[in-house]
């Protein structure tokens, strides 16, 4: 399954930390087998490690992720036995290349090796929960053969997959507290229980996969079903539901339940059924890991899971139920209007969570009244697009109309989190069928997804935005600078990087740098709405930066106060303003280092969108720091000189022009 974006640091810290413990296990004599696929036992050790313990993490917490991931690896030989997988992450298992004798044996020297790793981490505690927490894994296999003879309910399956796959997560879970011993650092029955949660809700995901042959898991699907291996999934299906051939089992998994003989549309699929369980029940974990504190980027995988899941079922449906194929391979286009040429769900509440969208994107007028939503909306950017050309100007307002929309999408909503998720899945369905070439119907989705389609931008750049949105339905903390990077990255980098794309642009080294302006502006509009954040229940400003200035947000709520019955903000609010602020400079002259290698006609737009951005930050200091009960806010007067101090800028690069450091193209 899928992986979070944003997560490179911890990866290559991940990386580092298991070679040493390789390196000190081969010194052992230990059989250590290559570390291939996502290494999420070792992420789930990781997430649990406080950000200012992980500059001088101990080699015995590294072995000890090396001796769980190993216990993994055996485990995962062994299941090829049981399951006769003769296919694993895209290639041949040592079962289908070597047979179960190798298999088997592989698989023991690997678990009798992960003991002696387990023993150099010194910690009893740890070693003691390690070796429960294999021979639960043991266990949970044998009871998962005992429920398929006869089927169980879904919460006797519960205790199953806690113990097959949650128990070395657990044990990972844990490892922080046993080896790092830190006061910080909830206990460890606390952190082995989410941990155990958190390896159960991975394998419920994995079961639900198992019957979608639209998602790619790297290995053959259905399995289950021709092992006659009962998961959840099944509901209160007994052993007969493997009677049925493959074929009949993925039909009637994704299409609606039956009234009798007949398939009634208003009756869940079992797909939709397990899709929700799956998005009730990780929404509650991912709440759980939030308290306790645990890497956003665990967070992030949980709701990246849920909706590789709800992707799965539209992608299912459009399968199983799709309409006359043409000779190319593909549906023919639905007519306009015609919302089934989403791909989006069939059910009745999809169907009106779609019309609602095309309600609100009819709304908006016809396209030549786009340009107005866009002036509304962003008016400091709408200042800059009058140095474009006209057709120019007019791509670039669609596109940032398009943004604006799907942003208005949660902030101008007030229905519950669940609602917004399925808003925005299903304009996410919408926006690809428009790129792939559909007619939806939706004049913003056909307009400017087909015109980025027809200048080859990728479609994962819309994507990610919607999914920057998406990390706005809960409040969250960001914890850090890398974490709010992973926001500003969705919601506005990707903006940068798509607009320059749309210009002709491919080279790396410029992209990167689209991507820094993206980062800055986004500073500046969290720098300037604090205050309508706060009111919102959001704040993006990092939790460590805060604390470094002695801020919190009970503390800004205080400044507020004070600082509106004229008492002003006081000395520590400013200075993290400050620090911020120049964060954003930085980026600023990054972006403006890229500029004098941008088409002619796009050089002096972006340079004036920057300045005049940046200018806010002038009026923030101007209102005493007060971005708590005042929004600052520059006027036309002040956006003409902010302009044309941008353009002497760019002209002064031009100058000076920067050689380009070497960048893979983009």
């Amino acid at each position: 399954m899928g992986g979070a974006r944003g997560t490179l640091a911890a990866g290559s810290l991940i990386e580092t930390g298991l070679a040493r413990a390789r390196k000190a296990a081969s010194q052992r004599g230990v059989a250590v087998p290559p570390l291939r696929g996502k290494l999420l036992r070792p992420r789930t050790a990781l997430a649990f490690v406080p950000p200012e313990r992980r500059d001088r993490i101990p080699d015995r917490f590294w072995l000890g992720c090396l001796a769980v991931q190993m216990a993994h690896e055996a485990s995962l030989h062994h299941d090829d036995v049981l399951d006769g997988g003769i296919k694993r992450r895209d290639s041949s298992s040592l079962l289908g290349a070597r047979g179960a004798g190798a298999a088997l044996l592989t698989g023991d020297l690997y678990l009798s090796g992960s003991y002696r790793i387990a023993l150099m981490t010194r910690s009893g505690e740890f070693v003691a929960a390690f070796a429960e927490a294999v021979e639960t894994t043991v266990q949970g296999e044998r009871m998962q053969g005992e429920v398929s003879a006869r089927g169980c309910p879904a919460d006797g399956y519960l205790e199953v997959v806690r113990a097959k796959s949650g128990a070395l997560f657990g044990a990972a879970a844990g490892l922080a507290s046993w080896v790092l011993g830190n006061a910080a650092i909830r206990s460890a029955h606390d952190l082995r229980e989410l941990g155990i949660e958190l390896g159960a809700f991975y394998q419920l995901v994995d079961d639900f996969l198992d019957y979608c042959p639209a998602d790619d898991t790297g290995k053959p699907k259905l399995q289950d079903f021709r092992n006659r291996v009962w998961t959840s999934v099944l509901g209160d299906r007994g052993p007969r539901w493997f009677d049925r051939t493959p074929e009949e089992a993925v039909r009637e998994f994704f299409l609606p339940g039956r009234n009798g003989t007949k398939h009634v549309a208003s009756v869940p699929s079992m797909a939709h059924e397990a899709a929700e369980y799956l998005r009730a029940r990780g929404s509650e974990l991912a709440g759980r890991l939030r308290a306790a504190q645990a890497d956003p980027a665990l967070i992030d995988l949980i709701g990246q899971w849920i909706r590789r899941c709800e992707r799965a079922v539209r992608d299912g449906i459009g399968q199983v139920d799709a309409g006359p194929v043409g000779a190319n391979g593909s549906r023919p286009p639905a007519p306009a209007g015609d919302l089934r040429a989403t791909g989006a769900s069939t059910t009745s509440s999809s169907f009106k969570t779609v019309a609602s969208i095309a309600a609100r994107a009819h709304a908006l007028g016809p396209r030549r009244a786009w340009g107005r939503y866009f002036a509304r909306h962003s008016r400091s950017f709408s200042f800059a697009a009058r140095f474009f050309a006209p057709e120019e100007r007019r791509r670039v307002r669609e596109i940032y109309a398009w943004c604006r929309f799907t942003d208005d999408l949660v902030d101008e909503s007030a229905a519950p989190g669940a609602e917004l998720h399925r808003v925005l899945d299903g304009w996410a369905a919408i926006c690809r069928a428009a790129y792939e070439g559909e007619a939806t119907g939706i004049p913003l989705a056909d307009a400017v997804m087909g015109e980025m389609a027809s200048r080859r931008i990728p479609f994962a750049l819309a994507f990610e935005l919607i999914e920057g949105v998406r990390m706005d339905v809960e409040p969250r903390v960001y914890r850090t600078m890398d974490d709010l990077r992973r926001y500003t990255h969705r919601v506005a980098s990707v903006v940068g990087a798509w607009l320059t794309c749309s210009f002709g642009v491919r080279d790396g080294w410029v992209i990167e740098r689209a991507h820094a302006l993206g980062h800055a502006m986004q500073l500046t509009n969290i720098i300037r709405d604090v205050g309508e954040d706060l009111r919102r229940g959001r704040l993006y400003l990092p939790a460590d930066r805060m604390a470094a200035h002695g801020v919190s947000r009970e503390s800004l709520l205080d400044v507020r106060a004070r600082a509106r019955n004229g008492g002003g903000v006081g000395t520590a609010y400013p200075g993290l303003l400050e620090e911020l602020m120049g964060i954003a400079d930085a980026a600023y002259a990054d972006a403006y280092e890229a500029m004098p290698h941008l088409p002619a006609s796009f050089q002096r737009t972006v340079a004036v969108a920057a300045q005049v951005y940046q200018g806010i930050h002038d009026r923030v200091r101007a209102n005493g720091y007060d971005n708590l009960n005042r929004r600052a806010h520059t006027s036309l007067p002040a956006k003409v000189v902010l302009a044309r101090r941008g353009y002497g800028r760019l002209r002064a690069r031009r100058r000076r022009r920067v050689e380009r450091r070497p960048a893979t193209p983009w």
